[in-house]
Order: C-alpha cells, then structure tokens, then sequence
C-alpha cells in the first residue's frame, strides 16, 4: 500500500473498514486503538476525551477519561417524531443526557462509554435511522440555517 496515507493504508487493510473493532469491542477496557479509531468514524462513531475532566486528570497523571461521539446520519435532515423521541431515550440511556441537531441536520449523543455503542446504535437502527456515513470522508448533508 505504497503512497497512500497512513489513515488510506488502515482503510485499505481493513477487511472493509471492519478492523479489529469486533474484537476491540469485546475487550474490558475504556478506549479503542488508534486503527479503530479511525474506522470508528465510518461508522458514525468519534473516540474522545471528557473536556471537563482533562485538566484534573493530567495534574494528577491519569490517563484520559474516554468516550464517544455517536452521529445519527439523517438524510436530507427528516426526522419523524417517534426517531425523535427515540433519539431523546438512547441520550438519557446511554449518553450524557444531551441530543444535538448539528447545522448539517444530523444528531449527535456525547458522552457514550465504549460498553454502550451497540445498546445505542441498536436503538437507533430500531428507529430506523443509522449511524453509517455519519463521520469521515463521505458525502454529508448540505448545511442548514439554525
């Protein structure tokens, strides 16, 4: 995988961006490695560190406090009320409580720990909406007036 880049070379050496995520998921630990994730984000899903607890933890020499972005992809940014409603349990359920409508017409749910993706992107397919093509270097929705 001569000339591609680091993030291309993942990409093409994962079995259809499915990598080690399987794997990774099942693993008693709070973070993925760094090759899911960046396929994580094809997935709708962004790994990152609690904002609030990152100064605190750094003083103290602890590792990161890390959790996840997970976004809804909507196309065309129509919802019915019964994803709405959906949406607004799985973020009381298993995120930080909060649901944001980002300018491009999707939600996102911050907060979710690594133990709750597949509680959370369940729920969300059962509201028949997906997370796939949320995130990375795809095709979004155009933005809209807030």
């Amino acid at each position: 995988m001569e000339g591609l880049s680091k993030n291309e070379s993942i990409k093409a050496g994962s079995n259809h961006l499915r990598g080690l995520i399987k794997e990774e998921l099942i693993e008693d630990t709070p973070a993925f490695g760094d090759a899911s994730e960046q396929l994580l984000k094809f997935h709708g899903i962004y790994q990152q560190d609690d904002r609030d607890r990152r100064k605190e933890a750094r003083a103290r020499g602890l590792d990161k406090h890390h959790q996840l972005m997970i976004r809804t992809r909507i196309p065309g940014g129509i919802v019915s009320p019964d994803a709405y409603v959906a949406h607004d349990e799985i973020s009381r359920r298993w995120a930080n409580g909060t649901l944001r409508v980002t300018t491009r017409q999707d939600f996102q749910l911050h907060g979710v720990l690594k133990g709750d993706i597949k509680k959370s992107i369940r729920a969300i397919n059962d509201a028949l909406l997906t997370t796939l093509g949320g995130c990375g270097d795809v095709e979004r929705n155009i933005m809209c007036c807030p």
